[in-house]
């Protein structure tokens, strides 16, 4: 079969965590094969460079479904406002980024 990059998504993502000042943003990788993917992130201030996270910032979660996989990264809510984070999946077929939207 043929190999075909994913097709990624940032959003927001709803959990529980923004009771304890967390926010949670979804990285979305879908339509790729094979579906094999690995994700990063990288965040951005206004005007700013483009810098790796702190190994501090943030746990991340990831699962698979047919067809899709998927990423949720927990970051700090200050951060949040502070940075546009931009999540990027990389596949045999190269590295396709895409920056949360907010």
């Amino acid at each position: 079969e043929q190999v075909v990059k994913p097709v990624v998504s940032v959003y927001p993502a709803a959990s529980r965590a923004h009771l304890e000042g967390k926010s949670s943003l979804l990285c979305l990788a879908s339509a790729m094969f094979p579906p094999l993917v690995q994700f990063s992130w990288k965040r951005q201030k206004e005007n700013g460079h483009l810098e790796d996270l702190p190994p501090a910032e943030g746990e991340q979660l990831e699962f698979r479904e047919l067809g899709c996989t998927a990423a949720i990264r927990v970051i700090d809510q200050d951060a949040l406002h502070t940075y546009k984070y931009r999540c990027y999946v990389q596949h045999e077929a190269g590295t396709v980024d895409e920056t949360e939207q907010g």
